[in-house]
């Protein structure tokens, strides 16, 4: 077949063989564009017939036709030769066939390319999909199909054209709108609007490209003028986009701003460095070439190898701010010197991604997915002590192409990937010949001397008096950045004279002891020890009693652990103040308003080494346990209820001493009473930062072995394990030891948690659909007369799903009504949260839209200010619902995706009937929204995270100050301040 352009979304064109075709019939044209318009299909010859003779056939209207058909042919194949017949416009019994590719006919492209700008879209790629949509839309030049536009038999045919043509110019506007393009936008959508007036999206863009190009004012008259179109010419208000947007501009609310992105799906990039505390000093060139390395394609893993106290963590923070600027999607910082355990990093790096909660899955399965996809740069610093964590680094960089990762230790990991960078002293003046103080000062030791003495005497600087002094001092302290640190504090006290006298006297006498270690450690390790011997005894005493702790402790947990030197006891905040003062530690208020305590690791080692060689260690740690334990007892009941707020932050801030206790109860000096006592505490504060990979494993083998344990303190501990096990999937487990902790529970006569266990085990028992027994243990449960009153909540949410899920509507709403009232009574925002959910899902099936969003706002709201973000998807995918049943789909949409971006960054998966809820939804969004629509709003969503949908939909909810619900919940009252609402 020869070449063929046909062109029909416009005047009619046809290009034969690279000549212009003139048809100069009416009717051949006929005949041709009802071909074109049902191209490469049959077209029966009454059809034909009917559209060139509208209902007045002639009497032999076949006979003509085939003259009109053999004309067509031979103008569209002018080379054919007689006899041979026709490729182009093929005989079919009955009618004609037009064959021909999507590239000869301007129909077929346009099709074509609204399916690859679809297809674009939905995989992400914006500007693609763009650039196809406006191909597509730029073929209609006129009037479509212009020959049959009066006929009545294909109207509906051009009718449907005309609206697929303005259903992706309303697409295109929206994409360009996302790729920040509304410059160029808002003329071509005034026009659009002016011809096509009842188009709510196109309005709804063009308000939004006003907006965005600073015309606020137009924005505003834009959307007025559209309400008055829709009212007085369809007699309808607009839908609820339109009416959202007047209240939006009117406010400037930043959801209208352009986003930043280019082209490609944004993503949330990650973003947790350290702030920096003191300048990068003396190390430019150290930073540039550390920052070089990763140039080349082919590095991937560099380690800054180096002393303690040489400054790798500094200079590693710096590189990582520096590099982070070319990364797709950020750095993350994972501070591994807290750790103890090999096992415990891929955790740690799993909950530095944001990945708290991973469902029991390998924590290093589910960072590595998360990072599969994305372009980030992974720091881990201070990878000495763990060594054997090798492997964890190449399986990440084997599972994510595009991940680098930068490391700190004192010892290069031994991998092939591996580029090391050796970070030395910092460069040091010559002694002889001395250099003048203008060049004495560029020294990188020098002026780290100079920066941080002046933190301790304001005006030290350097002079002809002092420089030889300056230059000896550095020497002295082999040029090592904390060494120069630790002695620059000393100067509030001394003069440099003196310091360095100090100094050549002590730093002469180190022990024999500290030979084995690298001859740059062991000035380090002097220089340390030098600081130490400054302290009065009651000092040094107190030093070694912080090296027990793994995180920043409070004064008074500093105080605890000192119970066996009264002497230093009774003095702690002055000592504290003293160690301070010589920049041992740092003394802080947070955000609770504890004072806390802090130091460099370096020194925190240091402590932790002293304190092994003390007789009466144990002692001390066995104090930090009971501390520990003290602290859980004190907030673990409060965390039920009203102050569960400030006791979440409380335990959050001692997360790390928390777990550290747990470990060192449940090892072979521990004691096992106490592990067993912070089980039966802590679980539901571990459940509820979703963190309990751990602790569930500690605690499993705890009960495990203590089967001798009194039943008072081990029947706690053996439902709070039951329910971590629960919490990383372990169900079989968890069945098992909730049956243990009933029976321990009645021999020990605490009534209470017997009647707790009853109810999770009749939560088990839905969940394996065993509906029966699920509905008469929580009927014991809530009939106990000994039921704590969250029991009682619990067991209301029990028997109100199964009367959902059984589809009785008005024993849902009851039940959900008083398990709301009564959660709130208590003041458990997480339990008021389930509670609220349930109600609202009742009243949405009851057809009550304003009251069901007006609870689950509330439940969001609750979760939120508590952080326990896991529960925040269940939340956020109910609101969906909702909003998809009041044709808010977009925010809908969003919603979801930022829920889903959730679960699967961190390995979650819905199955059974939550699943088939969230799939519904999902499918009403997108058949509502259409298939480009919901692509752009999925992706817009996935950059959300759950704190920013939540902020999102409080913002936008001009109904969250109330709506008048049938089912309305009482606020908190004050009167109910001493109920005590944990379970035993």
């Amino acid at each position: 077949m020869g070449a063929l352009q046909i062109r029909a979304l416009g005047p009619l064109e046809v290009v034969a063989d690279g000549q212009s075709v003139l048809l100069g019939s009416e009717k051949m044209r006929i005949v041709l564009e009802c071909l074109v318009l049902m191209a490469n299909t049959v077209v029966t010859a009454d059809f034909l017939a009917d559209a060139i003779w509208d209902g007045s056939l002639p009497a032999h209207p076949g006979a003509q036709l085939q003259v009109y058909v053999a004309n067509l042919r031979r103008l569209l194949e002018p080379g054919r030769p007689k006899g041979v017949p026709s490729q182009r416009l093929a005989s079919r019994p009955g009618g004609y066939v037009l064959k021909v590719a999507d590239d000869e006919v301007d129909l077929l492209q346009f099709r074509a390319h609204i399916v690859a700008g679809e297809q674009a879209v939905q995989a992400g790629n914006l500007a693609v999909g763009a650039e196809k949509l406006r191909e597509g839309v730029r073929l209609f030049r006129g009037p479509i199909f212009p020959d049959l536009a009066d006929l009545e038999l294909l109207a509906p045919d051009l009718e449907g054209l005309r609206e697929t043509w303005l259903d992706a110019y309303q697409d295109l506007a929206e994409i360009e709108l996302a790729l920040g393009r509304h410059n160029t936008l808002a003329g071509e959508l005034q026009q659009l609007v002016s011809q096509h007036p009842y188009r709510e999206r196109l309005w709804a863009s063009l308000v939004v490209a006003l907006y965005r190009c600073g015309r606020q004012a137009d924005a505003l008259a834009a959307v007025r003028h559209a309400r008055k179109v829709f009212v007085a010419e369809l007699g309808i208000d607009p839908g609820v986009r339109l009416q959202e947007l007047e209240a939006l501009v009117l406010r400037q609310d930043a959801s209208l701003d352009a986003p930043a992105t280019n082209g490609h799906r944004p993503r949330q990039r990650l973003e947790n460095l350290p702030a920096p505390v003191t300048p990068l000093v003396g190390r430019e060139a150290e930073l540039k070439e550390v920052c070089s390395l990763y140039r080349s394609g082919e590095c991937r893993l560099v380690t800054v190898t180096g002393p303690g106290g040489a400054g790798k963590t500094r200079l590693v923070l710096a590189a990582a701010a520096r590099l982070g600027e070319h990364m797709d999607d950020g750095v993350g910082w994972v501070n591994l010197a807290p750790l103890s355990d090999v096992h415990q990093v891929p955790g740690a790096i799993a909950t530095m991604l944001g990945l708290e909660d991973w469902a029991g899955d390998d924590p290093l399965k589910a960072a590595s997915r998360f990072l599969r996809t994305r372009r980030l740069l992974l720091v881990l610093d201070n990878f000495e002590h763990l060594e054997d964590a090798w492997p964890m680094v190449v399986d990440l960089l084997t599972a994510a192409p595009d991940l680098r990762i930068l490391t700190t230790s004192r010892r290069r990991l031994g991998l092939r990937a591996e580029y090391e960078f050796e970070l030395g002293p910092l460069a040091l003046p010559p002694i002889e010949p001395a250099l003048p103080p203008s060049r004495l000062r560029e020294v990188p030791a020098v002026k780290l001397l100079l920066n941080r003495g002046r933190a301790a005497r304001p005006h030290f600087g350097v002079d002809l008096e002092n420089a030889a002094v300056l230059t000896r001092l550095c020497h002295r302290l082999d040029g090592l950045p904390l060494a120069i640190e630790l002695a620059a504090a000393q100067l509030r006290y001394r003069t440099e004279q003196d310091l360095l006298a100090d100094l050549e006297l002590s730093l002469n006498d180190l022990p024999a002891a500290f030979r084995d270690l690298p001859e740059r450690q062991r000035t380090l390790t002097a220089a340390i020890i030098w600081s130490y011997q400054l302290l009065g005894r009651d000092e040094q005493l107190l030093l070694v009693h912080l090296g027990v702790f793994a995180g920043d402790p409070t004064v008074e947990a500093v105080a605890s652990v000192c119970s066996g030197a009264p002497h230093v006891q009774s003095r702690i905040d002055e000592l504290l103040s003293s160690l301070a003062d010589q920049s041992l530690i740092r003394r802080y208020t947070d955000a609770s308003g504890h004072q806390r305590v802090s130091m460099l690791q370096s020194i925190r080692e240091f402590a932790r080494d002293r304190l092994s060689q003390l007789s009466w260690a144990a002692d001390i740690r066995l104090q930090h346990a009971r501390y520990c334990l003290w602290l859980a007892e004190a907030a673990g009941p409060i965390l039920w209820g009203r102050g569960q707020v400030e006791a979440f932050r409380l335990l959050q801030s001692d997360a790390l001493d928390l777990r550290a206790a747990l470990l060192w109860a449940a090892g072979p000096d521990g004691v096992a009473e106490v592990g067993l006592g912070l089980v039966g505490q802590l679980w539901h504060y571990w459940e509820l930062t979703g963190d309990v990979a751990v602790e569930q494993r500690t605690a499993v083998d705890m009960v495990e072995k203590a089967a001798d344990t009194a039943p008072e303190v081990l029947a706690p501990a053996l439902s709070g394990a039951a329910t971590l096990c629960w919490t990383v999937g372990r169900f079989g487990d968890a069945a098992w030891l909730h049956h243990k902790a009933l029976e321990a529970f009645e021999r020990a006569g605490i009534n209470a948690g017997a009647a707790w266990t009853t109810m999770c085990l009749a939560v088990q028992a839905a969940q394996t659909e065993d509906l029966t027994t699920a509905r008469r243990l929580a009927a014991v449960a809530l009939q106990s007369p000994a039921a704590s009153p969250r029991t009682r909540v619990a067991s209301l949410v029990v028997l109100s799903r199964l009367a959902f899920f059984s589809g009785d509507v008005a024993r849902t709403l009851e039940l959900s009504h008083r398990c709301a009232e009564l959660a709130r009574s208590i003041g458990d925002r997480w339990l008021l949260g389930v509670g609220l959910v349930n109600l609202a899902e009742a009243l949405e099936q009851a057809g009550d839209y304003d009251g069901a969003e007006s609870l689950l706002l509330e439940a969001i709201t609750g979760a939120l200010e508590l952080q326990a973000q896991g529960h925040l998807t269940g939340f956020l995918d109910s609101l969906a619902g909702v909003y998809v049943a009041r044709h808010r789909t977009e925010l809908a949409i969003r919603l979801l995706a930022s829920a889903d971006s959730y679960r699967s960054d961190r390995g979650q998966l819905l199955d059974g009937e939550e699943r088939r809820r969230v799939d519904g939804i999902i499918a009403k969004a997108r058949s509502e929204a259409g298939q480009v629509r919901f692509a752009l709003a999925w992706s817009a969503g996935r950059t959300l995270s759950l704190t920013q949908a939540v902020n999102e939909v409080l913002r936008l909810s001009a109904r969250h100050a109330g709506a008048d619900i049938p089912y309305r919940v009482s606020r908190f009252s004050d009167a109910d301040g001493a109920l005590n609402p944990a379970p035993w």
